[in-house]
């Protein structure tokens, strides 16, 4: 059953954050890597394809392209291939983090606001997209590692709610993508999303919207 929630910010204890589009500037590598090695297989795909399944593990959106755009779902073995081969070649990406989002991290942490990273990212990923001193910021990090279902499934989300101890309402989910958001609510969780891959429009599960970093950073400096 899922957990109503007001806009009130009091009694928050935590904020989950999903990697990729919120923590990280990564979504558009990711898109050019996707679309290359699938290109590799005669499949053509557009940007808005990979902004849509964002959070899905790789092997998951590799099979459900496969199966949209009616073609044959390779074997096992094929799958990883396919997965290396984007890995490598997104391990060539320089990828920064937003601008700001260390002010916010900064911020949430004087408060006493427990950190967690909820990714549909390996854990190898994590290690190439986030300096050490960022990662510590986190108190829990899930990884498609961690897990046996994915986003939108809610499992990510209810595993990083057991990890940092609290109630459902004492927790907010920072997303970008709609199956995150999805797999936030499906846990049972307040989920605010940011407009950085996608327009508002597919956010509307979402119970709040920002436009930018700097808007939400504004809020959270309003509100707690």
């Amino acid at each position: 059953m899922q957990v109503v929630h007001t806009e009130r910010m009091s009694g928050l204890r935590s904020i989950l954050f999903d990697m990729d589009g919120v923590i990280v500037d990564s979504m558009r590598q990711h898109a050019e890597c996707w679309i290359r090695v699938f290109g590799e297989y005669g499949v053509a795909l557009s940007t808005e394809d990979i902004y849509l399944r964002e959070g899905m593990s790789g092997i998951a959106s590799i099979i459900d392209i496969f199966r949209t755009k009616g073609e044959r779902i390779p074997s096992p073995g094929e799958m990883k291939i396919l997965q290396e081969k984007k890995l490598e070649i997104f391990e060539r990406y320089p990828v920064t983090i937003f601008p700001g989002v260390e002010g916010i991290l900064e911020f949430l942490s004087k408060k006493g606001i427990v950190l967690g990273l909820v990714t549909g990212s390996l854990r190898r990923s994590v290690r190439y997209v986030l300096q050490e001193n960022i990662r510590k910021r986190f108190a829990s990090i899930i990884t498609v590692d961690d897990i046996v279902n994915g986003k939108p499934n809610p499992e990510p989300y209810l595993k990083a709610l057991e990890e940092v101890g609290f109630r459902n309402e004492e927790v907010l989910v920072i997303e970008n993508a709609p199956l995150g958001i999805i797999s936030a609510k499906a846990a049972g969780l307040r989920c605010f999303a940011l407009e950085t891959t996608l327009e508002a429009a597919r956010l509307t599960d979402a119970d709040r919207v920002f436009s930018s970093h700097k808007e939400l950073d504004t809020y959270l400096r309003n509100e707690l």
